[in-house]
């Protein structure tokens, strides 16, 4: 048998043997830990010259097409519908608790998908000769999957699954793309956004829509006796929809369902851990911006490789710039009301990852931070000076909305075009 310490003598060929035993669950039969199997991934992925189709395109992914991640009604009531494939959350989450088995009694296994937890306990009682035995049906135990929607309060979120993707883009093609929406447009102001490299992430939940005014209100009203976040200025009214005092604060009318803006970062990450969850990782929130898993490429905004003004909320004719793009008006002066753009939500059927407003991620900016080798669940710099934000907003041009470009913010900076999502981990 070949076992995890074995990894550094095999070829390319040998490790992807190995992966694909780990990650179809044999690797705790070779003895591999997480930081194997994490080890083995990125040592891979700096060899991997090709574009890659994501080894998490499981079962579940396949038997399951984006209707059925995204529900019609949960398009059109701008709210998740409960059903047989949403688990709902009416409290802010500690911790996702899922069953994992639950018993039926068949003699025939389900056939389940590799991504979802395997059960270890299987019981089949030991049949005998007595006649005197009453005959025991056996009892196998069916892992129950990870649903694709969690409701939760304010949102709902769309699982993404785990696996390898390209990340990153060429900053001269960035630069040739803005130099098609406004003028003095420099290479420099996107070389952050290179190389492009691998990254391997873990599966995990994402909001599927911005945090909302409403949703925002109500966290900054339960705090009230912490009237800050992380000890830090949580938001500045005079940039948001958001008005009153500590343990009184309320939403501009007819904007409860507007993403909520003039956040600081350490208002977003307290808001995020009191739901249970937290910001997401750059690396995150770029798979579920950009990455297509039945193409295996990545996509330059979340619809497709071209800009389509029809799709997303960008500087238009109702905004108020010079830099307007007169070609498209969708009504909207500044926000629009989150899920707006059902023809601009991504592979993963996520809504608004580009444009509308910028969105915090947890990780610290450092301009050559791809730099360096591959990794698996990269979460940025250790320390540093500035965020990172992403996605454009209602105020920039549309190029500005490329899903790769990557830009920093003073975590204390609390501006009317930036606001941010969750992620929530699964265990």
């Amino acid at each position: 048998m070949i076992t995890c310490r074995y990894i550094s003598t095999l070829g390319l060929r040998g490790r992807f043997l190995l992966i694909g035993l780990m990650l179809t669950g044999l690797f705790g039969q070779a003895g591999c830990t997480r930081d194997d199997v994490a080890s083995a991934i990125s040592t891979v992925a700096v060899q991997l010259d090709a574009t890659l189709v994501p080894w998490s395109s499981t079962a579940v992914a396949n038997a399951q097409d984006l209707g059925t991640r995204i529900p019609v009604a949960l398009a059109t009531a701008k709210a998740p519908v409960p059903s047989a494939t949403a688990i709902v959350i009416n409290q802010p989450l500690t911790t996702i608790s899922i069953p994992i088995a639950t018993p039926s009694s068949t003699s025939t296994p389900t056939a389940v998908p590799t991504d979802t937890i395997v059960p270890t306990d299987t019981r089949t009682p030991t049949a005998t000769s007595s006649p005197t035995d009453t005959p025991t049906p056996t009892i196998t135990y069916t892992p129950t999957p990870y649903p694709d929607i969690i409701v939760v309060p304010g949102a709902w979120m769309t699982m993404i699954s785990g696996g390898l993707f390209k990340m990153g883009v060429s900053a001269d093609q960035l630069a040739h793309d803005c130099a098609l929406f406004r003028d003095g447009c420099q290479q420099e102001w996107f070389s952050a956004s290179e190389p492009i490299h691998t990254v391997w992430v873990d599966r995990y939940y994402i909001d599927s829509h911005e945090v909302t005014n409403e949703a925002f209100a109500r966290f900054l009203n339960a705090i009230a006796g912490e009237p800050n976040c992380l000890e830090q200025t949580c938001i500045d009214t005079e940039e948001s929809q958001i008005e009153g005092q500590t343990g009184a604060f309320t939403v501009a009318e007819g904007f409860g369902d507007h993403p909520v803006t003039g956040v600081t970062w350490y208002g977003a990450a307290a808001y995020c851990a009191w739901r249970g969850g937290r910001l997401p990782t750059e690396a995150e929130w770029e798979k579920a911006a950009s990455w297509d898993e039945e193409t295996g490429k990545a996509l330059r905004y979340p619809w497709g490789n071209s800009f389509d003004g029809e799709r997303v909320n960008f500087c238009d004719t109702s905004c108020d710039a010079p830099h307007k793009n007169t070609k498209y008006n969708d009504g909207f002066a500044e926000t629009s009301p989150v899920a707006s753009y059902e023809n601009g939500i991504s592979s993963f059927g996520i809504y608004d990852m580009a444009g509308n407003v910028w969105e915090w991620v947890s990780d610290w900016y450092d301009p050559v931070y791809y730099a360096q080798p591959a990794r698996s669940n990269p979460t940025g710099p250790a320390t540093g000076e500035d965020k990172v934000v992403r996605g454009g907003s209602w105020y920039d041009t549309g190029n500005f909305t490329a899903s790769a470009i990557r830009f920093p913010s003073a975590p204390d900076n609390a501006d009317r075009t930036i606001g941010f999502r969750c992620v929530v981990e699964i265990p």
